[in-house]
């Protein structure tokens, strides 16, 4: 296939163009006034390096299709010497999480494809690294952690509220390693229902760049966790970054794959999520996939939509997210929910409000419920 968006509306062209650029479609450059425009869309998508490795496979220059070269190459030198130091603290990590007891650590999202589906690891970006690790072993996680020299961020906790804690560290060389530690896929109920840390661990796959203990989530694992993640957590974002994870976990699938894949969207749920995910990439990046899994992940005819459908809704607030979940538990646990997300642990109202009486405590819990109702109830348009 072939492609000239020189003379095509702005946006929607610019997406186009760079799709069928690192899919490796014959395509022209664009013309000099659209340089600006189109590396701006590449950044704005976090698809510019994978756009800059098009580019020289193809032989052109950078200049060519962005009309600069100003800081490509010293971002591409000063990325992969990140990365290697990155991926040294990445062996540390998982190393000392294997050695606790039941925690079977498993590196997923963008940390993992990262390193095991794309061709330099530095060509995907990510903002910290995500291990999900089994529940059990939360606490002595948090503790080897701070061993360390890792800390957690401020935030909030609760049995159902909350699935992940995010810490960092700043190393000797002033590079700071973010990691983002699960013990569920997500805080969201009905997604996090889909696959448990026992089910990923128990399918998890070698990851060599993470040393001897690292383990990947499968390709089937992984490809549910990107289509539920990109629609759930991003609001059904049409970012390319996300859709190249889908296209390229997608192309690596194998029959009995897509099986395990129709298999688990079905039993939790989330067919309509998983399909959307793979239409998206199959639109930008015409990703190979056969035709039945489209057809086997059609809810058309199912009897009632999917709980999951309201993350591809086109306004979506964050209590209608509170809703979904809410339905999908018991009466008690509905209850309990609803007191972790209103009412905190004390230890958390201490921290982030740095509130010292009985007195002060009551005023913070009530001002948090009272400015936190606008964001709840705020439309969220998708990307």
């Amino acid at each position: 296939m072939t492609g000239d968006y020189s003379d095509s509306p702005a946006t929607g062209a610019d997406v186009r163009l760079l799709c069928d650029l690192i899919s490796g479609r014959s395509v022209s450059p664009p013309h000099a006034e659209r340089h600006t425009a189109l590396l701006e869309c590449a950044r704005a998508h976090r698809i510019e390096r994978l756009a800059i490795r098009a580019i020289r496979v193809r032989g052109d220059a950078p200049q060519v299709w962005f009309g600069t070269t100003a800081g490509i190459l010293d971002d591409e030198r000063t990325l992969a010497v990140l990365d290697t130091v990155r991926t040294r603290e990445l062996r540390t990590v998982v190393t000392t999480l294997a050695g606790i007891k039941g925690a079977k650590p498993v590196v997923f999202k963008g940390a993992a494809l990262a390193h095991s589906h794309y061709a330099a690891p530095w060509l995907r970006p990510r903002l910290d690294t995500d291990v999900l690790i089994s529940p059990s072993s939360v606490g002595l996680a948090f503790g080897a952690l701070e061993a360390l020299g890792y800390q957690r961020a401020v935030s909030t906790s609760g049995e159902l509220v909350l699935s992940q804690a995010p810490l960092t560290r700043t190393d000797s060389f002033g590079v700071e390693h973010a990691l983002d530690l699960h013990w569920r896929i997500a805080n969201w109920q009905v997604i996090a229902a889909v696959l448990s840390h026992d089910d990923v661990a128990s399918r998890a796959v070698t990851l060599a760049a993470a040393g001897a203990d690292g383990r990947a989530a499968s390709n089937p694992d992984a490809l549910l966790i990107a289509c539920l993640h990109r629609a759930a957590h991003h609001r059904d974002s049409g970012e390319l970054l996300w859709l190249y994870d889908i296209h390229l976990l997608a192309e690596q699938m194998s029959d009995s794959d897509w099986s395990a894949v129709v298999a688990v969207a079905e039993r939790g749920a989330v067919k309509a999520l998983v399909r959307r995910g793979l239409s998206l990439a199959l639109d930008r990046f015409q990703t190979r996939f056969p035709n039945r899994v489209l057809q086997e992940l059609d809810t058309a005819a199912d009897a009632a939509p999917e709980p999951s459908t309201v993350y591809l809704s086109g306004d979506l607030r964050l209590v209608d997210g509170l809703l979904s979940d809410l339905r999908s538990l018991p009466a008690r646990k509905r209850a309990r929910l609803l007191a972790e997300h209103l009412f905190p642990p004390a230890t958390y109202i201490r921290q982030r409000y740095r509130a010292t009486t009985r007195a002060s405590m009551a005023f913070y819990y009530v001002r948090r419920i009272a400015s936190g109702l606008p964001r709840w109830f705020a439309a969220r348009r998708n990307s």
